[in-house]
């Protein structure tokens, strides 16, 4: 394979409608709340390894754990940034936090219904901000209505196997629908293990495989701009 072929193959995109719909993992349909605003939706999940939280308000981002992951070598991609540059760069996207609702409330059941998990589902009730403790974000890089790209996936180790990653995944596939006029969202993966999950979650598809079409990239510019 060439190079050429290996940066495509390690390159996902995504094009997905804009629906009123969505589905949960059990089956079960709901609509969303309406989603004008991207930068003002939440979701919770209870179950009995604790209660979870996702929201994307940008006042509930805690930007010490942001930049402490950026550290993390799982993403190796990021390097932690001085707070203005990092208060400018959530500001200019969709930052999807992952929290952590403390103390965890014991799951309900009653003795007409068996103790089962609370489905993830879209919410306005916020938690109080001392009780979360961010856990986990995703970054839609976004013009809110054509284009959404993915970047900056992130779950603290100590939270990981609890489902919560898919999870995730299933709150930002809700905003990409959201999108009024979404002509192609992307992401970009190293991981073959990823690739295959996102596909799933997502839908997505390896752009090589489409025809007369070329991803193209570059980095950082250099101090005399080349």
């Amino acid at each position: 394979m060439s190079v050429l072929g290996e940066k495509r193959r390690r390159i996902q995109a995504v094009r997905l409608r804009a629906l009123q719909f969505t589905q949960s993992s059990s089956g079960r349909s709901y609509q969303l709340h309406p989603m004008e605003d991207l930068n003002n939706q939440s979701w919770q999940r209870e179950d009995e390894r604790g209660a979870f939280f996702v929201s994307t308000k940008p006042n509930l981002l805690d930007h010490d754990f942001i930049n402490t992951a950026f550290e993390d070598p799982d993403m190796f991609w990021a390097t932690r940034l001085p707070p203005d540059q990092l208060a400018k760069a959530l500001s200019q996207s969709v930052t999807v936090g992952l929290f952590e609702v403390k103390p965890a409330a014991p799951p309900c059941s009653t003795t007409d219904e068996p103790s089962s998990p609370r489905e993830g589902s879209p919410t306005t009730e916020l938690p109080p901000r001392e009780a979360l403790q961010q856990i986990g974000l995703a970054r839609l890089v976004t013009d809110h209505v054509t284009f959404a790209y993915l970047s900056d996936v992130y779950v603290t180790p100590t939270k990981r196997g609890l489902g919560l990653f898919p999870w995730l995944i299933e709150c930002v596939k809700e905003l990409l629908r959201a999108h009024p006029a979404l002509r192609r969202a992307a992401l970009l993966t190293g991981s073959e293990s990823l690739s295959k999950f996102y596909a799933r979650a997502l839908g997505v598809w390896d752009m090589a495989e489409e025809p007369r079409v070329t991803i193209m990239c570059r980095k950082a510019f250099n101090a005399d701009g080349a």
